[in-house]
């Protein structure tokens, strides 16, 4: 079953893509250092504008749980402390 936006719902449609890809982040579907799914593939997926795509991950980037390598794509950031420096 393909997920779906509910456009009649409080909450706008990149939020609910950008929480979906959270609920992947936190059970372990998407891993630490791996890349979610492109913009390309977000659109297929959600069926949603590219516009849409981008919000969804910018949000995922302004709240840490992702990082975007230029050229390469965006990957999932490790949220853990373990990379902080010590010292």
């Amino acid at each position: 079953m393909s997920p779906s936006i509910d456009y009649d719902a409080p909450t706008p449609p990149y939020q609910q893509i950008a929480t979906e890809i959270i609920r992947d982040i936190e059970s372990g579907t998407l891993a630490v250092d791996r890349p979610i799914p492109s913009e390309s593939a977000l659109i297929q997926r959600w069926g949603v504008a590219r516009d849409t795509a981008r919000r969804a991950v910018r949000h995922l980037r302004e709240l840490g749980y992702v990082y975007t390598v230029p050229q390469r794509g965006t990957y999932v950031r490790d949220r853990s402390g373990a990379d902080e420096p010590s010292g």
